[in-house]
């Protein structure tokens, strides 16, 4: 049979256990909560780079084609401020 003293030291070893993993809880909760809510910020930063990125490649083509391309400066300088060819006449319709 176990003695007093024994069975006494068993449960506070027991509860100091409890207390020691409620304490570790308790002090990385909030750090891993701050860690996936900076996971969170970083993987939509990277979402918003990778379109940057994309809208970048597009408008580098875009200057691309209007630097060696004179049907696309043609186009915009059409479409943009109204231009039109000798003889031709612009038409709006509202």
């Amino acid at each position: 049979m176990e003695h007093p003293v024994q069975k006494a030291l068993s449960y506070l070893l027991l509860f100091l256990l409890i207390v020691i993993f409620g304490f570790s809880v308790a002090m990385v909760h909030p750090v891993y909560s701050k860690y996936r809510q900076m996971e969170k910020y970083v993987e939509a930063k990277k979402q918003e780079y990778r379109e940057l990125q994309e809208e970048n490649i597009t408008l580098l083509n875009e200057v691309h084609d209007l630097e060696h391309n004179t049907a696309a400066a043609e186009k915009v300088a059409r479409e943009k401020f109204n231009l039109c060819r000798e003889g031709e006449e612009i038409l709006i319709y509202r």
